[in-house]
């Protein structure tokens, strides 16, 4: 094994705690060293063909879930139910602010537009998909093969059984194809979420940061038919019985502790070619983080106008501010860990050691990332046209659907077989009601201000028409905007459905000759399906090089290698633990609900809700709190691998019971897509005690504590606090490497800087007098220092 792979903890099974490892390589783990650090399970406890306790964790389409009761209740974040909370809202019931909390399942709401995959089986088709691109002409006809191949084996999956969901996913680059199978239940209902002031406290001023006091948790369940098979939302429909739920354990965890994260991370770029890591460090991510900056700052300005529309535009808000800060997280660890760097001197040690017939992998991959640069601003335009504004993304999805009607079901694009009819249709429904004249005509003129300075070889034709004679700022082009989305038929959910349940080119054309912005989606859906033809190609190139390539990497590596993320079932093995984010600071790795209050500035986004705020006061004295912190734990930090998808994620201790939900990672792991980093790779997780002291001492939701199966401890008196020499703290493993410009600026010097007022002047005082860790503070900083030391940081660190 490379010293460059042990250095940077590349997929290297002696990186410590590394590794999104499938289902099946789970057996292949060391388990002497696992059962030693805590893990009282063995492999086939966590899975097996038939079984395991992996299958408690469930896919929320983009989040995970699990079930914690034998009757379908279901745990994961705030921000995971977040579009279905939105969904229920309105000015005179705002679930996002308020909250929601039903005491009796006959008021539990609809989760408009979610449903949950549960994982049943797993099949390994690498050769019946390989075998299938074998003859390929080219690339795109072998890419096409590949995706017909991958099609049929679902359409077959699919009609053995009703409400099964099936996928081919791709492993190693297409090394390996492995076909997941699931039941899809359909009706998921919200049972509980706290108000928007605890499940988004702290708001993006804390998004990805350290210390964390975000009640990032939400409760659903899932339902069913009276005949127990998967039905859509109906009064009679019956709570869904699952195979597999999770004990939700009152103890939970102290520094040191073995834990484990289940769920379905989304994706990762930890195996890129050098040459691709340096043009996202140079163009990808900086390209979003501007566009989504411009965008975000539209969103608030718009929202802050008018309640009914800052509902409307809250859940793209949040995933636009979250894709952003992800960016400049991502460009700041990167940089950091001088991944282009050392990235390059593998490449180079990789072309070096290659093969006979090796070296033109290596020149392909280098073209094609040629090739994405050039033309990736026009791309990053076409593609944010069809996710932005909400009626041009919709225009454009009844023409391509209209389209796909004259294919075979087999050479459709996934989007628009009929076998996800009813989630594109969501998709429009979420359009319909999310839709506001002033919000797309901003974001459309956004685009058409970038369209106008692009190079000439590389301008989008469909929106020539529209474009000024000389490149213009965004406010010249929103008169424009604002008459194409002012007068279309296409906000009308009546007129929308019709053509979408009968599905007619023709007549999508003849409409678009008196309605301007059905021309403009149909001129744009001519260019995405030329784009589609391109990305065919490179897809077939990839698929034709990189096995080759992870061949290579393996050799030069050494040792068991976990495939990228890709939405499948992965587990990842952890420890909780603190790190230290720059020399000279340490961050232990447990918050309190009194570090919680002494963040509490009355102002969005540390305004505590005053019951909240009354419960915390004796929160100690509760059943609930930690004995060696003498409070309830609101969150906690852990050395696990994840990414986006883990969050809901549960984390579970060494017996198999519900810990906490994964919800973030810190700053300095934002880079973790790319490179785990002993130093520097921790997740955040929300305490599942504070969830349950929330039930007890502030919802009173004896019922939902009583199905979770921890009632017991309710009312009764706080375990005696353990003597601080009986914590046992797990080692922080010190970052080295030289401050980066964001965490520089968030040190000492600028702690007074932090929103907060006097909270800000007390994560001064917390630096100052970090040494003399058993000193306690004042009323604005963090008690039980004796127990555990959480530093101040900077809530904003800048790029």
């Amino acid at each position: 094994m490379s010293t460059l792979a042990i250095g940077l903890g590349l997929a290297s099974p002696a990186a410590a705690d590394e590794g999104q490892w499938t289902p099946e390589q789970i057996a292949a783990l060391d388990f002497d060293s696992l059962r030693a650090r805590g893990l009282e399970l063995t492999p086939a406890a966590l899975w097996s063909e038939d079984g395991g306790l992996l299958r408690a964790a469930v896919n929320l389409g983009g989040c995970t879930a699990s079930f914690v009761s034998p009757t379908g209740l279901l745990a994961t974040n705030h921000h995971c139910a977040y579009g279905a909370l939105q969904a229920q809202s309105t000015v005179e019931r705002d679930l996002l602010q308020d909250g929601f909390l039903a005491r009796a399942r006959a008021e539990e709401l609809e989760a408009k537009g979610r449903t949950i995959r549960v994982l049943e089986r797993v099949v390994d088709v690498t050769e019946v998909v390989r075998a299938a691109a074998g003859g390929a002409a080219d690339d795109a006809s072998r890419h096409r093969a590949v995706e017909r191949a991958r099609k049929e084996l679902v359409q077959r999956c699919e009609a053995e059984r009703a409400h099964r969901r099936c996928e081919v996913a791709s492993f190693y680059g297409g090394s390996e194809y492995r076909q997941m199978i699931y039941l899809e239940l359909l009706d998921v209902r919200l049972v509980y979420a706290p108000p928007a002031a605890i499940g988004e406290y702290g708001g993006e001023v804390d998004n990805w940061m350290w210390p964390r006091h975000t009640g990032d948790f939400a409760l659903l369940r899932a339902y069913t038919g009276p005949d127990g098979q998967p039905a859509s939302f109906a009064e009679a429909n019956a709570p869904y019985r699952p195979a597999q739920w999770l004990k939700v354990s009152g103890e939970g965890v102290r520094p040191g502790d073995f834990v484990a994260v289940m769920g379905y991370p989304g994706h990762t770029d930890r195996y890129l070619p050098a040459a691709e890591v340096r043009r996202r460090v140079d163009q990808a991510l900086p390209g979003r983080v501007d566009l989504y900056g411009e965008w975000i700052e539209l969103l608030e300005q718009l929202g802050a106008r008018d309640p009914a529309v800052a509902i409307k535009v809250a859940a793209t808000k949040k995933q636009l501010a979250n894709g952003y800060k992800n960016a400049r997280g991502m460009l700041d660890g990167i940089r950091r860990m001088d991944l282009v760097a050392r990235r390059e001197a593998e490449d180079r040690e990789l072309r070096a050691g290659a093969g006979a017939g090796e070296g033109e992998i290596f020149s392909a991959l280098d073209e094609l990332s040629a090739d994405l640069r050039r033309t990736y601003a026009r791309e990053l335009l076409l593609a944010r046209a069809r996710s932005g504004p909400n009626l041009l993304g919709l225009g454009v999805d009844l023409v391509r659907r209209a389209r796909a009607q004259a294919k075979p079901e087999l050479e459709r694009e996934w989007a628009y077989m009929e076998r996800n009819t009813a989630q594109l249709w969501r998709q429009q429904e979420r359009r319909l009601r999310d839709f506001d004249v002033e919000v797309d005509a901003s974001m459309l003129a956004s685009l058409l201000a970038r369209a106008g300075r692009l190079p000439a070889d590389q301008r989008v034709a469909a929106f020539a028409p529209l474009l000024a004679e000389a490149p213009a700022e965004r406010d010249a082009y929103l008169p424009r905007a604002r008459a194409l989305f002012g007068r279309t038929p296409l906000a009308d959910p009546a007129w929308v459905k019709a053509r979408f349940d009968a599905p007619d080119a023709g007549a999508l054309e003849r409409a678009a000759a008196s309605d301007p912005l059905l021309a403009l989606a149909l001129a744009l859906t001519e260019e995405l399906e030329a784009l589609d033809e391109l990305e065919d190609a490179r897809a077939g190139l990839r698929e034709r090089v990189l096995p080759q390539y992870f061949a290579a990497l393996k050799r030069h590596r050494g040792g068991p290698v976990y495939p990228d993320a890709n939405g499948t079932l992965r587990f990842s093995h952890a420890q909780v633990m603190g790190y230290s984010p720059q020399e000279g600071l340490q961050a232990t790795p447990q918050t309190t609900v009194t570090g919680q209050l002494a963040k509490h500035t009355g102002e969005h986004p540390f305004e505590l809700p005053a019951r909240a705020r009354a419960a915390a006061t004796d929160a100690g004295a509760s059943a609930w709190a930690d004995p060696a912190l003498g409070d309830v734990p609101v969150c906690f930090l852990a050395n696990g691998d994840t990414t986006g998808g883990n969050s809901g994620s549960p984390v579970i201790n060494g017996r198999g019971e519900l810990v906490g939900l994964n919800f973030d990672r810190v700053w300095e792991n934002i880079a973790g897509d790319f490179g785990y980093s002993t130093a520097r790779s921790r997740n955040v997780t929300v305490d599942i005690r504070y969830m349950l002291w929330l039930l007890d001492r502030v919802e009173d939701a004896g019922g939902l504590l009583d199905e979770l199966g921890v009632a017991s401890p309710r009312g009764a008196a706080a375990r005696p606090r353990a003597p601080v020499e009986a914590a046992s703290e797990a080692p922080v493993i010190e970052d080295r490497s030289p401050p980066s410009r964001a965490r520089a600026s968030a040190g000492c010097a600028c702690a007074a800087e932090r929103r907060g007022g006097p909270a800000g002047l007390g994560a001064l005082l917390l630096l100052l007098l970090l040494s003399a860790r058993r000193a306690r503070l004042g009323a604005r900083a963090e008690p039980r220092a004796s127990a555990r030391r959480t530093p101040a940081r900077s809530r904003r660190a800048r790029i």
